[in-house]
């Protein structure tokens, strides 16, 4: 077991930690930017759309192109992909888009196909929290993925940055049927490293994280500003909340 402190916190006893990937391993902006352009064209082509609604499209799904970042409170930042579609589609109607939940997935479907021919080139892993990951390995501790982007999206990842020694399992959204925010695929997580949820700790960027991590009976869950949201905000969810995973003791 180990212990983690900052100059704010302190968790004691942890033998197991899970992490989040996007925003909490990888860039987020820089990521799901892209995807998110690629999929208001997908709209575009398929609903014959003019291309001046490329921006309000990006916006709808929680992206703004002016900066290049993900919007802290954008659907993206906040949901799972089965809410962020239903959302979407709501917001459709607004432009006299009348389509299903069903055939906005298929689309998303399509053009994560396409994103992940060329995924290596949009993915940047943040570096303070693969010296975290490293530094953790070295002292003996299991750990694991879960996150709500695909497990051939994150595999991608693991095996293009040569990650795979350090995270013995990976659940990503095909891996149960429940959301991340259900807590259910962080307990099969739990599952399959055969790991107590009161010796564990989840590290995320989002109140996603929180809740996932809450519903499956770990209480400890680090907050990361390394993605959309604010320290101050992440701290209206977790009392243990941090800058980067570089400002962590491990000991």
């Amino acid at each position: 077991m180990i212990n983690l402190k900052t100059n704010n916190w302190k968790i004691e006893n942890i033998e197991t930690i899970l992490f989040d990937k996007d925003g909490t391993l990888i860039d987020l902006h820089y990521f799901w930017g892209k995807m998110t352009e690629l999929r208001a064209c997908a709209v575009i082509k398929k609903y014959g759309l003019c291309e001046s609604f490329f921006s309000e499209l990006c916006y709808f799904l929680g992206y703004d192109l002016n900066s290049k970042r993900m919007i802290p409170d954008g659907i993206t930042a906040l949901y799972s992909r089965s809410k962020i579609i239903e959302i979407f589609c709501e917001k459709l109607l607004m432009l006299n888009i009348n389509t299903t939940q069903k055939e906005i997935e298929a689309l998303f479907d399509e053009v994560s196909n396409e994103f992940y021919k060329d995924i290596l080139k949009y993915t940047k892993p943040i570096p303070d929290a693969i010296e975290f990951v490293k530094k953790i390995f070295s002292l003996g501790i299991k750990m694991g993925i879960v996150t709500s982007d695909s497990i051939v999206s994150t595999n991608l990842t693991i095996e293009q940055f040569k990650w795979e020694k350090y995270f013995d399992v990976v659940i990503g959204r095909e891996s149960h049927f429940d959301t991340k925010e259900s807590g259910k695929p962080t307990i099969l997580a739990l599952e399959k490293l055969g790991a107590n949820p009161k010796t564990t700790l989840m590290i995320g960027d989002a109140p996603m994280d929180f809740i996932s991590a809450k519903n499956a009976g770990i209480e400890q869950v680090v907050l990361v500003s390394s993605g959309q949201i604010e320290a101050n905000e992440l701290l209206k969810t977790s009392k243990y909340v941090c800058n980067s995973l570089s400002k962590i003791i491990c000991y």
